[in-house]
């Protein structure tokens, strides 16, 4: 009934799934730990400013790539509006 699918078939839709996964939701925050292991690489850029847009102005100010590697904040208030507390975020050179 079912076919057995082929390695590179099983390969390409893993690849998809993880570049899927380093992409920032553009609506939604890091776990924590997921964000602070991306920090310090090499190339990375960490952005901290009040609400999500000033993160983002800042960003484009500074000429960082877009979209963010990923956006977090302590008490999850990155998205919210109007802007309640600092929010975190990475981005590439």
């Amino acid at each position: 009934m079912f076919k057995r699918l082929s390695p590179s078939v099983c390969v390409a839709a893993l690849v998809a799934f993880a570049t899927s996964m380093t992409l920032a939701s553009p609506m939604r925050e890091m776990p924590e730990q997921k964000f602070l292991d991306q920090v310090e690489s090499p190339g990375h850029v960490l952005i901290t400013a009040k609400g999500v847009e000033a993160v983002n102005a800042e960003a484009r100010r500074q000429g960082l790539r877009f979209p963010a590697i990923g956006y977090w904040s302590p008490d999850n208030v990155c998205f919210s509006k109007p802007p309640r507390g600092d929010c975190n975020a990475i981005f590439r050179r």
